[in-house]
């Protein structure tokens, strides 16, 4: 995914999309760092305060 798509005047919506796509895989990369980070803290508390 090294190549830069070239815009495209037939496509004008295609940068605003591009970007949003690259968002969308940010932030899903970010929800699971996050899910995955957070659940053995949860999990280490919940069990030591039982």
């Amino acid at each position: 995914m090294t190549a830069q798509a070239t815009s495209n005047p037939r496509y004008p919506a295609c940068e605003r999309v591009q970007r949003m796509q690259d968002f969308l895989m940010l932030s899903s990369f970010a929800l699971w760092a996050a899910v995955l980070g957070l659940s053995p803290v949860v999990a280490f508390h919940l069990l030591m305060s039982a």
